[in-house]
């Protein structure tokens, strides 16, 4: 089995057709490597920019990227039929999905169609790194790491010299995250990450997230609007539920410990299904900011 792994920079754009800003593909790099974690060839190629007929700053200190640079570089429509052809049956890799879905907004925008199919297999580089860093045991946890591992914190984590790349560079990119798969590859473990590119698949690739704000939504599981208090006890609601800032809200004491503290709630709805994140956030008491016997939860 052979794996691309493609990298992408863009240019933040404003679209007229679109009337909002657009990140416009400027540069493809990409690796192709054996089953033997072999580079094999290796694919860059730079795009004229249609939509945004100047770089920003911002993208050129970045990327050392200049106008100059991608003025000869060829159109988006050229670019990615050469990549089809470099891709060809090979499983493709990307570090995280934001490049596929930068890739589709492109397609869409040049094909009226974000749909890729000439795409076989795929494999979220990044979420398969994470999970092999914590089943080979390099790091206890995924927090001891940061919530989402970036290429470079996975590079250090290996030890892996980056002294030869630039960083930013679409082919360059491409080859740090070889390098980082070549060090944690296992069969094994790769298989589950493999999803076939079908409708399915992209379905669930542009499925929009949502916060459910209302607590009428059938959605919501009003069962998990508890919270316990540190002590272990179920602590008591003392007022209604308020929604702000993204989630429910409401003041708790417990009944053992007398602890005051509010609870936070948010329900997420994803491709699959509602997911729950909760919060305490501990209050202070207004003897400690203004004494006075009045001890009432800061809301």
């Amino acid at each position: 089995m052979d794996f691309v792994i493609l990298d992408l920079e863009w240019n933040t754009t404003y679209s007229k057709r679109l009337k909002g800003f657009f990140s416009e593909i400027i540069e493809l790099g990409a690796v192709k490597v054996n089953s033997a974690m072999e580079i094999v060839d290796t694919f860059s190629m730079l795009i004229c920019p249609q939509i945004g007929k100047k770089l920003s700053n911002e993208i050129t200190a970045l990327t050392n990227i200049s106008n100059d640079d991608v003025i000869d570089g060829c159109t988006y429509t050229h670019a990615l039929s050469r990549f089809k052809k470099f891709l060809g049956s090979s499983t493709l890799m990307t570090w995280g999905i934001t490049d596929i879905h930068v890739l589709m907004d492109n397609s869409k925008y040049y094909f009226q169609d974000d749909k890729l199919f000439f795409i076989r297999n795929y494999v979220d580089l990044q979420t398969y790194c994470e999970d092999a860093i914590l089943k080979m045991g390099i790091v206890e946890n995924k927090k001891s790491a940061g919530n989402q591992m970036g290429l470079m914190t996975v590079a250090e984590l290996l030890n892996i010299d980056v002294s030869d790349i630039s960083h930013h560079r679409a082919l360059d990119d491409s080859i740090l995250s070889y390098r980082c798969l070549k060090e944690l590859y296992s069969y094994t473990l790769m298989l589950p990450h493999i999803c076939l590119f079908d409708n399915e698949f992209y379905r669930k690739l542009t499925f929009k997230n949502t916060i459910l704000c209302s607590l009428d939504n059938p959605l919501i599981d009003k069962s998990q609007m508890y919270f316990n208090c540190t002590c272990g006890y179920c602590a008591k609601r003392k007022k209604k539920w308020k929604y702000s800032c993204k989630a429910f809200t409401a003041p708790f004491q417990c009944k053992r410990c007398g602890n005051k503290f509010v609870g936070r709630i948010q329900f997420k709805l994803k491709y699959d299904g509602v997911h729950i994140i909760k919060k305490i956030i501990t209050c202070q008491p207004k003897s400690e900011i203004n004494p006075s016997p009045d001890n009432t939860i800061q809301t």
